[in-house]
């Protein structure tokens, strides 16, 4: 699945003319689509900051391509969170490992990432 940032938006949700992680008109790769437990959609995926991967709010984007890739699973948390995202990141405590710079978390998001990207158009 892949998206085209169309608009930018700060951390409150108010438009904004510059953003450290988004580029408008550039066509992202979606890693995953989260359902938050306040029903907003969020997609992870790598924006430009420093940090890379981030949650994003779906309104600042338009799909380019609608394709699913094959490995990701549908997951819902006990809290009411809904993921669409590769099995191996829903693991309980894989994004604090990640962040945290473990080497295996970021293997497996690495892996994972490949896998998304190869299935892409």
């Amino acid at each position: 699945m892949k998206v085209r940032c169309v608009k930018l938006l700060d951390s409150r949700g108010n438009h904004s003319e510059q953003s450290p992680w988004l580029t408008l008109e550039k066509t992202y790769h979606v890693l995953a689509v989260e359902l938050d437990t306040n029903g907003k959609w969020l997609l992870r995926l790598v924006g430009d900051g420093l940090n890379g991967v981030a949650l994003f709010s779906l309104d600042q984007f338009e799909m380019t391509s609608p394709k699913i890739p094959p490995s990701w699973i549908i997951w819902w948390r006990k809290n009411g969170l809904f993921e669409l995202a590769p099995e191996p990141w829903t693991r309980p405590g894989f994004w604090e490992d990640f962040y945290d710079g473990k080497p295996e978390a970021r293997r497996i998001f690495e892996e994972e990432r490949g896998k998304i990207i190869d299935a892409g158009p």
